[in-house]
């Protein structure tokens, strides 16, 4: 699969067999044949009958949008249909959590998963692109997470959040064994401050933390290496497979681990596309994932061209998805 690195990192940044099967709404008819399920019931529900339900939305997807009109913004995502949002890596864009907490109420939202965010200084919003990527990225530098982490349980706890994601641990912070044992140390560090709080502290992955060390994936010894019951993982799709891992063993291999996931689709070139659009078999992947523990999605996608159509574009195809 192409490998070109991304010089935008998304999902985590300022602004924003494997389930290769093709999934777009044209190809559907055979996508429904996941193996049969029981209901809370008890009840034997028939392949094709079951459906995701409360699915959100990841808002670094509309960062132009939340950054010209953040409560516009929340009105338009809960009129498409979306119930849950979560948060980018820039937090709450200079709002009170309660104040947050107060437009969710009013639009009928939740906001169940957190992110770990930095403090940023007053004016931060406008301040040049470039300005504001070394502002960002020096207060997330991974010497400050324990005070990153402080700082967000605080909006964690107006919100009732009980999970919190650290967005990204730099590429550069995976140039050795000992950087990534470092990494493994801080994550269960942060697991410790998060329990404290009754909040279970996470890692979202991107592709870097695939890519092995001296014969070793880093991101399979973070998995196996952190506490279990203080550092879960947010397993994203894409990147994932961009690293060319398989979701289905990751999935199995470390049942409970994953809280939260995010749908995000990629193309058969490596780029973004919309959820059901691309590669990957949501059919197989939501299911997969439910057995293994997740509670928790969000739909994403990295730097659309027309945010508001792609999460349009998203909605529609999982709401519509029966596995």
């Amino acid at each position: 699969m192409h490998r070109r690195r991304l010089l935008q990192w998304g999902s985590s940044a300022l602004l924003a067999p494997t389930l290769i099967a093709g999934c777009h709404p044209g190809a559907m008819a055979g996508i429904g044949d996941a193996t049969s399920m029981l209901s809370e019931g008890g009840d034997t529900l028939v392949p094709g009958q079951r459906r995701l339900t409360d699915f959100g939305l990841q808002l670094s997807t509309l960062t132009p949008l939340m950054l010209a009109n953040f409560e516009g913004t929340l009105e338009t995502v809960a009129a498409i249909g979306y119930s849950q949002v979560e948060f980018s890596a820039m937090g709450f864009l200079g709002r009170a959590p309660q104040r947050v907490q107060e437009l969710l109420n009013n639009q009928g939202l939740t906001a169940p998963v957190g992110r770990i965010t930095p403090s940023l200084p007053a004016g931060f919003n406008a301040l040049p692109r470039a300005e504001a990527m070394q502002v960002y990225r020096a207060r997330s530098h991974p010497d400050r997470l324990l005070e990153n982490v402080k700082y967000s349980l605080e909006g964690a706890t107006v919100l009732g959040q009980k999970y919190l994601n650290l967005p990204a641990l730099m590429p550069d912070q995976f140039q050795s064994m000992d950087q990534v044992k470092q990494n493994i140390e801080q994550l269960n560090h942060a697991g410790e401050l998060c329990a404290d709080a009754g909040v279970l502290f996470g890692y979202h992955n991107h592709d870097w933390e695939l890519t092995p060390i001296d014969g070793v994936i880093p991101y399979q010894l973070m998995l196996s290496a952190t506490e279990a019951d203080k550092v879960g993982f947010q397993l994203d799709a894409y990147w994932i497979v961009k690293g060319g891992g398989d979701l289905t063993v990751y999935l199995n291999d470390h049942p409970g681990r994953f809280p939260s996931c995010h749908l995000k689709d990629i193309t058969a070139d490596g780029d973004f596309e919309d959820v059901g659009y691309g590669q990957i078999n949501f059919a197989q992947f939501i299911p997969d994932a439910q057995a293994s523990g997740t509670h928790h999605f969000f739909v994403e996608r990295d730097n659309p061209p027309a945010p508001e159509a792609s999460i349009r574009r998203s909605y529609t195809y999982l709401n519509n998805l029966r596995f």
